[in-house]
């Protein structure tokens, strides 16, 4: 790896001053490249070279510790080009130890290491010397995080050959659960393989947990009109997702909403006794019969499931008390109706030993009555918006004794291309509070609203919550600095400057039309009234907009092949920067296409000067071709990346958007031959602007 990373070779032609209150931040760059980064590192004199065939021993011989050691064995197969063996010798050239036996208890004496208690359930010893490299932990999961954290060392050497560091580390989690939720139920459904493919790298970052965030999308036996053929999770491929997730210590938590945000499922008519009004989203506390549907349900995913924890979700209930229970309302008030009803779930899922999950927004704004919660209950306030301090959503529910976890999000919703500016400091300052309050597990939330986004435009931001949960004090600057090298196997930074390239586009759009880059933009009618107050704000960034998106797109092109492993997930790194560059070219055009027709119309234009308008807007290789061949083409990548990863579940839904905007703009060329042949006969040109239509797709 470079000896001078990124953040240092940035250091050149500053001045003195500012160069010395830069430099710890340039001196932590040189940090090996680990994600997440460790608790205790000791760099020691040396290195240990791999040769041709490496010796790994398994020395317990358990069947989970294999399977840590056959991993290892993949990255040195696939990353290093070298053979390898497994067995249980202690003499093998990497080792891997529980430090309950005598062999381990021998090796943290002769490496002067000591796990502490904290360390027991997941934590582990690592020591590296020119001789051997020796995993120690209690656990089978301490051991698996030991041995992701080798493997994040070793780098090939040339040859049939690898290096990896001297180095003596401890490590163990900052939070005891760490986990992401991606959202199954408002677009995209990650198809089984994606899952597979998916599992190891979150497992890399050390998260241990996926919550799947369910409305109507899991098939439920008992219940077939619930979900869509074809639009849902099925008990068989839960079973089998939870296999895959149990040899990487990942637990999978069945998030069901239990509560509100129901209305894809309760739209059916059979449910309209259940609901608070008709067809709604609310289940009613008013109907006993809803909470024998959630027993129902629930029934399924603790057989499908396995596990401690269900989720409820239950959260964002506008509507509660407008419809059966409104005397209920009345007579208890809104807090009551809620957290009475919160209890009464909890109670009918009792059974099956689990702690429920719940959202805190709505019980939050009544922490007088937090404390007669079951203790057995989770809370899991949540936020996405950037706050100096989380502590007020936070200290409600620590304070009445409850177990509390915290939700942060990615910032991956309605928009081209996820906001990590502003969900990097959401991740952060959100599980600081939290840690200081005593919360006990983070959930990393992905969310799609208007169904464009997909899992994996978000890889940044899921490392960077696995980097956050685990470290006790997580710093950027290193984080970026081991970006490349832990997703992609790369060398340098170039994949990690994409990111930051984009979001400067964020940056540049907040500033000049004061929202970022939202899909909507992609969407706007260029030559209705709202398009062109849009596009005229936007059009003074815009080119700075394409510049950006073009470099990276540029830069993917010259650095693609640097990255070993996961190019595939590069590929939503270039749409995002596609679209980016689309709706910066789309933004000039409908200024530029504007101006020039205001021209035309302008007193005293002659007819050539109107002619080269027509020519320059609504010929061969015009500005309206090149919108309408821009948005076609993305809409094919758009539709292999969806399917690439996902089941065809909603994409007609999304396509449908895409098809609008190409449509529009081949009526627009329609019009424009319209407009010549008017002008033609009459030498008038009308207004440009048309009356508002229908709304653009996907507002």
């Amino acid at each position: 790896m470079p000896p001078f990373p990124r953040a240092t070779r940035r250091l050149l032609g500053l001045p003195l001053l500012l160069l010395a209150a830069v430099l710890p931040a340039a001196l932590r760059a040189q940090e090996l490249p680990l994600l997440p980064y460790p608790r205790q590192l000791a760099r020691q004199r040396g290195a240990l070279r791999l040769g041709r065939f490496v010796s790994i021993g398994a020395a317990s011989g358990s069947a989970a510790d294999r399977f840590a050691a056959r991993t290892l064995a993949g990255e040195l197969r696939q990353m290093d080009h070298l053979g390898s063996a497994i067995s249980r010798s202690p003499r093998a050239r990497v080792l891997l130890a529980r430090s309950n036996t005598a062999l381990g208890r021998r090796l943290l004496r002769e490496a002067g290491l000591v796990l502490p208690a904290a360390a027991r359930a997941e934590g582990y010893a690592l020591w590296v010397t020119p001789r051997q490299a020796i995993v120690i932990a209690r656990t089978d999961t301490g051991i698996f995080y030991g041995v992701q954290t080798l493997r994040q060392l070793i780098h090939p050497a040339g040859g049939a050959a690898a290096t990896l560091p001297a180095v003596k580390i401890v490590d163990w989690p900052a939070l005891r659960w760490r986990a992401v939720q991606p959202d199954l139920s408002r677009g995209a459904i990650p198809s089984l393989a994606a899952f597979r493919r998916d599992l190891p790298l979150l497992a890399e970052f050390k998260i241990n947990a996926l919550v799947l965030y369910f409305e109507n999308t899991f098939a439920y036996a008992s219940l077939p009109a619930w979900s869509v053929p074809g639009g849902a999770i099925t008990p068989a491929e839960a079973a089998q997702l939870v296999a895959l997730a149990r040899p990487y210590h990942i637990t999978v938590i069945p998030e069901q909403e239990a509560f509100g945000h129901l209305h894809l499922g309760l739209r059916e008519e059979e449910y309209q006794n259940l609901v608070e009004t008709p067809y709604g989203a609310i289940l009613s506390p008013a109907v006993p019969a809803s909470l024998d549907f959630i027993g129902q349900m629930f029934a399924e995913l603790n057989h499908d499931f396995p596990g401690p924890f269900f989720h409820i979700g239950a959260d964002e209930t506008a509507g509660l008390g407008s419809g059966r229970s409104q005397a209920m309302l009345q007579a208890e008030g809104p807090g009551p109706l809620y957290l009475n009803y919160l209890q009464a779930i909890d109670q009918k899922l009792r059974p099956y030993h689990r702690q429920i999950l719940f959202w805190g927004d709505i019980a939050q704004a009544h922490p007088e009555l937090l404390r007669a919660l079951p203790k057995d209950m989770i809370a899991v306030p949540w936020d996405y918006g950037v706050r100096t301090s989380y502590a007020p959503l936070i200290r409600p529910f620590t304070d009445a004794g409850l177990e509390t976890w915290v939700a942060p999000g990615v910032s991956n919703w309605s928009r081209i291309f996820p906001n990590f500016n502003s969900a990097l400091i959401n991740i952060r300052r959100f599980v600081r509070d939290g840690r200081r309050l005593g919360a006990t597990g983070l959930i990393n939330t992905t969310w799609d609203d208007d169904g464009e986004s997909m899992f994996d435009f978000t890889w940044y931001g899921i490392a960077y919550g696995g980097a956050v949960g685990w470290e006790d004090q997580p710093e950027l600057a290193r984080f970026q600095n081991a970006y490349d090298w832990a997703m992609y196997r790369a060398d340098g930074h170039d994949f990690e400057k994409q990111i930051e390239d984009l979001d400067a586009i964020h940056t540049a759009l907040q500033q000049a039309i004061h929202m970022d880059g939202g899909d909507s933009l992609m969407w706007h009618h260029a030559f209705s009234p709202a398009g062109q107050k849009l596009y005229n704000r936007m059009e003074p960034v815009a080119h700075q907009v394409r510049l950006l998106a073009e470099g990276v797109m540029d830069s993917l092109g010259a650095h693609r092949a640097q990255a070993r492993r996961n190019q595939e997930l590069l590929d939503w790194v270039e749409f995002g920067a596609r679209r980016f560059d689309f709706v910066g070219e789309k933004a000039i055009y409908a200024h530029d296409i504007a101006a020039l027709y205001a021209q035309a119309q302008a007193p005293g234009a002659t007819r050539a000067q109107v002619g080269h308008m027509f020519g320059t807007v609504n010929s061969i290789n015009g500005y309206l071709e090149d919108m309408r061949d821009g948005v076609s083409s993305l809409e094919d990548e758009y539709r292999a990346l969806w399917l690439e990863g996902n089941t065809p579940y909603f994409l007609q839904n999304i396509l449908v958007r895409y098809d609008a905007e190409r449509l529009y703009w081949q009526r627009q060329m329609r019009r424009f031959n319209q407009l010549s042949a008017a002008y033609r006969a009459t030498g008038a040109l009308p207004p440009l602007v048309e009356a508002p239509r229908l709304a653009p797709p996907g507002r």
